[in-house]
């Protein structure tokens, strides 16, 4: 293996799938007849479905547990007729690609569900690509919090000062950098994000080489 690892989040730098979710979630909100202001909604992003409900459940007073709240979510989601190979970020598969080809692992950590994470790999024919696919529902705690990112490195066998992480959220950020890791940070050409804790930022997995990467390190 290589002389270092890069861990992929998968909303926003795999696939463009933060306006979609900021759409579905519009209509959840409108089912549970609540309104989650602008300020609630950017400290979502990249943090996982606990970490969601728990916030909008305090801010909006809602009934329901946040269990029951996550369970809707996934139904509702679930049924959703959405293919993401359609929202493939170009330079995905070169980039991945030439990172197998220098024997570098690759792993993906995303605060998503396995199911939509699994959904995702699917639709976009990655099953061969990452060496290893970690879910942030498999911990307490996902981002902001380092876990994830920790716990991916030690199955890589890698320490956190050889592990790049591509993120595109300020949550996402912050794990990695409480991880001890290096970070590139993906701008979305729609949505802003606070990427300022980032080493590196770029606006397309394009702009990404193995001699930037190296570098890095």
């Amino acid at each position: 293996m290589g002389a270092y690892a890069v861990i992929f989040d998968m909303d926003g730098v795999i696939v463009d799938s933060e306006p979609i979710y900021r759409m579905w979630n519009q209509e959840l909100f409108q089912h549970l007849n609540i309104s989650v202001p602008e300020e609630i909604r950017s400290q979502l992003i990249g943090g996982s479905a606990r970490r969601k409900w728990t916030l909008i459940k305090e801010h909006c007073n809602l009934r329901q547990t946040v269990e029951d709240l996550i369970h809707f979510q996934h139904g509702f989601f679930q049924s959703k007729k959405f293919y993401f190979k359609d929202i493939l970020f170009p330079g995905v598969r070169t980039l991945t690609e030439d990172l197998k080809r220098e024997g570098t692992s690759i792993a993906l950590a995303s605060s998503s569900d396995r199911g939509r994470i699994n959904r995702v790999i699917t639709d976009c024919q990655l099953e061969q690509i990452f060496d290893v696919v970690v879910s942030g529902e498999e911990f307490e705690d996902s981002k902001p919090h380092p876990d994830i990112f920790l716990h991916t490195a030690r199955v890589l066998e890698k320490e956190p000062e050889q592990c790049i992480v591509i993120e595109d959220s300020y949550n996402g950020l912050l794990a990695a950098t409480r991880a001890g890791m290096k970070k590139i940070g993906v701008k979305h050409k729609t949505i802003p994000m606070d990427l300022t804790l980032a080493d590196l930022t770029v606006t397309s997995l394009q702009e990404i080489n193995l001699e930037i990467l190296e570098k890095m390190i």
